[in-house]
């Protein structure tokens, strides 16, 4: 009996140990678990923060390279063109908030003084009617132009996006896709200017400036 008595208390001694080495060995696995739970987060949040750094860095290289480009543009279009050397503020000599009196400016026997000329742009369209000069400006070569004004109006309008949420959710390729659309249909982009072949005669020039200026005249007037 003694010795069946001693085989049952090493065998639930045996028991007893195996329990707390399961239960040792869950805790390590536990441990571990947590272990490596913790130091995945941490890379995440690293990974994120050095994405976040990385897509500033890439930002600021873009708007430094689009900027060095205008300006070599810019430079190019200012060598192609000679005698253009017009302010680049000169529009804000212009007051926009009231109309331009024409009457001291009028070179085409005063029909021209009653013109609606409010605004910047309508200002500057009448100036280039009185004017004694022929100030309608045909481009023969809009394709010179396009890169850099395409360049200037992408820039302008990222940091509009930026200031006024419009571009809150998009992803920069997207920003740059809509901006693109809006340039298609923009003043600003030379091609929607009036713009003639390279080989347009001088008539054919001529007439183009009339077309041009009786649209300008045409507009004003109906204000």
């Amino acid at each position: 009996m003694a010795k069946k008595g001693g085989a049952e208390g090493n065998s639930k001694k045996a028991a007893g140990q195996a329990r707390k080495a399961e239960a040792a060995s869950k805790k390590v696995a536990a441990a571990d678990a947590e272990r490596e739970a913790l130091e995945s987060s941490k890379w995440d949040k690293g990974a994120k923060s050095n994405a976040k750094k990385e897509a500033e860095a890439e930002k600021k290289a873009e708007a430094a390279r689009k900027k060095a480009e205008r300006e070599a543009l810019l430079a190019e279009e200012e060598k192609n063109t000679p005698g253009r050397s017009a302010p680049k503020n000169s529009k804000a000599a212009v007051k926009k908030t009231r109309g331009l009196d024409l009457s001291q400016l009028d070179d085409h026997g005063g029909g021209l003084s009653a013109l609606n000329a409010s605004g910047i742009d309508n200002a500057l369209d009448a100036l280039s009617l009185t004017s004694k000069s022929d100030a309608t400006k045909i481009d023969r070569h809009p394709e010179r132009r396009f890169k850099a004004a395409y360049a200037a109006f992408e820039e302008r309008r990222l940091g509009e996006m930026e200031s006024d949420g419009t571009g809150a959710g998009l992803r920069l390729n997207q920003k740059k896709e809509k901006i693109k659309k809006e340039f298609e249909r923009s003043p600003e982009n030379p091609f929607n200017q009036v713009n003639a072949r390279y080989d347009t005669s001088k008539e054919e020039l001529a007439q183009l400036k009339d077309q041009e200026r009786s649209k300008i005249e045409s507009r004003l007037a109906s204000k």
